[in-house]
């Protein structure tokens, strides 16, 4: 926790005609309280670690008023538990507390709203706190499936990413790389949210596909429904029924929707990549996250050019291999193992 340091000039220029004076020591003395507030509250909630008993002893020594306030807050809530508490058919009769044993004066409201925002906030952060939280990724030889507690299933593409957090209210992940499959148990008590990158994708119940790559986001839905949040103010949000494919471009803030069979949406979980009227920019983006090299489309008018086929995930390169036949390009292999597709002159 910073210090704050808080000091007054002796000498003052005169204020002007209708400027309020605020005194700088009043200011300091409640950023003080609310610090002693906060720690108070921390020691009340639970044990602090080696490290936050080191930071609570330098932030008490740093000034005599710190301790004070630590103190004065812990008067005060000795003081609390020494009030009569007044039978349920009879008026209320509360001693009053004594605060002559403070050296400053305060008000015992604003102290006693002080400890109560500091556990508020400690209380605000545990009900945050997720229930079951997970890191997983997978590997660039292997496609890995993973049960969720709630029986919901993600299934992650070769090199991805995904972090998952549930909540008592919501269910999250985070897609941070490559592509994922989901099938999400319905609970209609804790949405189940996909955030990739600048987009978001919710649902209840439903089977569907997010694919992230640097510039874009394309979602498949195989069945249920699913909402789609581009994210960015230009782009209107879609809801996507079976069979419908949404692929976001942020570079060029556009949103394209197709249709797809069903049996296209996560097809890579077989091992073989179905794909239907795909970007060469976006599939090369693909073929690099699937051979662990990059792929480097170099001419301008190739990044536009649509192609469709099938690829074996585990053999990428079978299918570069094969590129020439199917658009006019030119295949370099370089010295550090990446490909560099150029215009076939």
């Amino acid at each position: 926790m910073p210090v704050l340091c808080c000091t007054a000039a002796n000498r003052r220029a005169p204020l002007r005609p209708g400027v309020r004076e605020v005194r700088v020591t009043d200011l300091c003395t409640a950023q003080i309280d609310e610090q002693a507030a906060v720690w108070f509250s921390r020691r009340q909630a639970r044990a602090l670690s080696a490290a936050e008993q080191a930071e609570f002893s330098r932030w008490l020594a740093a000034s005599p008023e710190h301790a004070q306030a630590y103190a004065d807050i812990q008067l005060l809530w000795d003081d609390c538990d020494l009030l009569e508490r007044p039978a349920l058919a009879s008026p209320a009769t509360v001693r009053s507390i004594t605060t002559s044993r403070r050296r400053r004066l305060r008000s015992v409201t604003a102290l006693a709203a002080a400890v109560l925002l500091g556990v508020g906030l400690l209380l605000l952060q545990q009900w945050q706190a997720p229930v079951m939280q997970l890191t997983a990724s997978a590997g660039l030889d292997d496609i890995r499936h993973i049960l969720l507690e709630d029986g919901s299933e993600l299934t992650l593409n070769l090199g991805s990413t995904a972090e998952v957090r549930y909540y008592d209210d919501r269910r999250e992940v985070t897609l941070v790389a490559g592509e994922a499959f989901f099938a999400v148990a319905k609970d209609a008590e804790r949405p189940f949210r996909i955030s990739a990158g600048d987009g978001q994708v919710e649902v209840v119940g439903t089977r569907f596909n997010v694919r992230r790559s640097d510039t874009g986001l394309a979602v498949a839905v195989e069945q249920g429904r699913v909402k789609v949040e581009p994210g960015r103010p230009e782009l209107a949000a879609q809801e996507l029924t079976p069979g419908q494919r949404i692929e976001i471009d942020y570079a060029t803030a556009t949103a394209r929707s197709t249709r797809l069979p069903l049996a296209e949406v996560g097809s890579w979980r077989s091992g073989l990549l179905v794909f239907h009227d795909r970007p060469l920019a976006e599939l090369a983006q693909e073929l690099a996250r699937y051979r662990g090299q990059a792929v480097r489309v170099t001419d301008p008018e190739l990044l536009t050019r649509r192609l469709s086929g099938t690829l074996d995930i585990h053999h990428p390169d079978r299918f570069l291999r094969a590129l020439p036949q199917l658009l006019p390009v030119e295949l370099t292999e370089l010295a550090d193992g990446s490909i560099q597709l150029t215009g076939r002159k």
